[in-house]
């Protein structure tokens, strides 16, 4: 009898589901009030949790410091709480951060690391690192000088200027001991060829004076890029010329010798200018009133927008008088020219004694009849009396001669 109630029973459990079913559901049911009012708690476990620096709004930079410390290290911490709460807890809820609020003057400081368990009903029951050690130095301000330095060729005839910005510097913020390494901000560009001046938006580096790279970690720079214009320019050399001139009268360009050391220059600039530009005049030399070679230095002047690549600003010329002689002259052909209307002048010479110089089979062929001494009156005012005039001598065109000295006529208005 006990044998069939007790195969009854088997039968029962392996005939019908439902009851299956319902005794799973029970056992699930008393598992969890056990683990909720027998043994509700439990504990867990987070690894490898960044520690964060919230400097902004800080005490320390209110009060003027930066941070000058790399936090590298990570904490772990145990927490407890109820069991689902464990199985469902966010780790990446669970922060740490430093505690900068006792830091207001420079130094290092050993802070405290505090966790936040993201409101999520945890307690923390320990972590592996308790302080970290931060160092803070007062905060200062530097205006740092960009260098730029460009890499590649151009085209034949052509050269790269120094590279421009429209700021020179950049502006960076942060610690006084990290700041005052600071040598420049540097920027290279490079290219194969640079075929035409052309703009490059550049990031740059911190370098210190050893071209150690200063990291920016610390460190608040007013800008990120920087614009550099490369520009490519024509390239020409062209000589040095200067003008002999004698303002006394004569052609002593034909025998006097200018000698300009260096005798060209290179220049650079837009192409449809130098063209135009075959040579660089120095300007004039008058030889009036002198008599033996000699030496002097002129100014080297560019005009707008043609540059100096040798940096010339003056050049020395060496004047040259070849193979001349000299010759005294009674010249009795005096004239007054170009004298207003209406105006009785007269000039009080009969002659004038002058000095010529020049090649001599040229002086030969002077005399009282061929040579004149000219006092030209144009755009002058003529008082009533006696004035003294600057006077010219005037040659045959065909002679290469030239007056020596300055000359001046006495010109009477009545």
């Amino acid at each position: 009898m006990k044998l069939n109630i007790k195969e009854k029973l088997i039968g029962l459990f392996r005939n019908n589901w439902h009851l299956k079913l319902i005794s799973l559901f029970l056992a699930v049911v008393v598992w969890f009030l056990i683990c909720e009012y027998v043994d509700p708690d439990t504990d867990g476990s987070i690894s490898n949790i960044k520690i964060s620096v919230d400097y902004e709004g800080s005490v320390p930079q209110k009060e003027g410091l930066g941070i000058m410390t790399t936090i590298e290290e990570t904490v772990s911490v145990r927490v407890s709480g109820s069991r689902d709460t464990i199985a469902l807890m966010d780790h990446t809820k669970v922060t740490a951060s430093v505690d900068l609020s006792n830091v207001t003057r420079s130094g290092e400081y050993d802070l405290p690391v505090k966790i936040n368990m993201g409101n999520q009903n945890l307690k923390l029951v320990s972590q592996s690192v308790e302080t970290v050690k931060v160092c803070f130095d007062e905060n200062v301000v530097s205006n740092i000088p960009v260098k730029v330095t460009v890499n590649g060729g151009v085209p034949e005839g052509y050269i790269l200027e120094e590279p421009t910005m429209l700021n020179n510097f950049v502006t960076v913020t942060g610690p006084k001991a990290i700041v005052d390494t600071i040598e420049s901000a540097q920027i290279e560009i490079t290219q194969e060829t640079f075929a035409e001046t052309n703009t490059f938006n550049c990031s740059f580096t911190l370098v210190d004076a050893d071209k150690v790279v200063v990291p920016k970690t610390f460190l608040q720079v007013n800008v990120e890029t920087i614009d550099v214009t490369v520009t490519v320019v024509k390239e020409k050399t062209v000589p040095l010329t200067v003008t002999i001139v004698n303002s006394s009268g004569g052609l002593d360009s034909s025998f006097c010798v200018a000698k300009v050391e260096p005798e060209s220059i290179t220049i650079s600039g837009n192409e449809e200018v130098l063209e135009k530009i075959n040579a660089v005049d120095l300007g004039v030399i008058d030889v009036a009133e002198r008599t033996e070679n000699f030496e002097t230095s002129l100014p080297v002047v560019l005009q707008n927008g043609v540059k100096n690549i040798n940096n010339l600003e003056t050049v020395k010329v060496s004047v040259t008088f070849n193979d001349v002689q000299t010759k005294t002259i009674r010249v009795k052909k005096l004239t007054l020219d170009n004298l207003p209307d209406g105006t009785d002048a007269k000039i009080q010479e009969t002659e004038l004694t002058i000095k010529v110089r020049g090649m001599a089979e040229d002086l030969k062929q002077l005399n009282e009849n061929n040579v004149s001494v000219i006092a030209d009156v144009r755009n002058q005012v003529l008082p009533n009396g006696t004035n003294r005039i600057t006077a010219v001598v005037d040659f045959p065109d065909n002679l290469k001669v030239g007056a020596v000295g300055k000359y001046q006529l006495t010109v009477v208005v009545s």
